[in-house]
């Protein structure tokens, strides 16, 4: 099980590839020889591209179905950056696409075993207590 993850402004969406998937994309991809480059930066944009889409509508729909397109994209970025015959390139492991301000358009790519995404209701890492804590929150006071 391979996974891309996509973190933008605070929405947080995970594309789990199934090994099934990624074996059928490997074989789509060597079909697909000289129609897309395995490592052209035109074609990692359009895969970025199909995914931004989906953060988009599930902006607005957080019930937003990932379909095919999705999880193909996703197939691409994970290969792209794990298989790099470009040392600079290479990401291993699981990706995580980072927008931190939420315009789909400054974004970088990291690995999760180099970035920790803390979510908005999750209290179970330090911090300054400098917010309400409410009963259910968990921090003796």
């Amino acid at each position: 099980m391979r996974k891309v993850i996509y973190y933008s402004g605070g929405l947080v969406a995970d594309f789990a590839i199934s090994d099934k998937a990624f074996d059928k994309f490997l074989a789509d991809l060597e079909d697909a020889a000289g129609q897309i480059e395995r490592y052209g930066e035109t074609d990692l944009m359009k895969a970025r591209t199909l995914l931004d889409n989906f953060m988009f509508r599930a902006r607005s729909d957080e019930n937003a179905d990932q379909g095919p397109g999705e999880i193909l994209a996703a197939c691409y970025i994970w290969n792209f950056f794990n298989t790099n015959p470009q040392a600079d390139r290479v990401i291993t492991g699981d990706i995580v696409i980072v927008d931190l301000d939420g315009s789909l358009n400054t974004v970088e790519y990291a690995s999760v075993n180099d970035i920790q995404i803390s979510h908005e209701h999750d209290h179970d890492h330090d911090h300054d207590h400098d917010h309400e804590h409410g009963s259910c929150c968990g921090h003796k006071h």
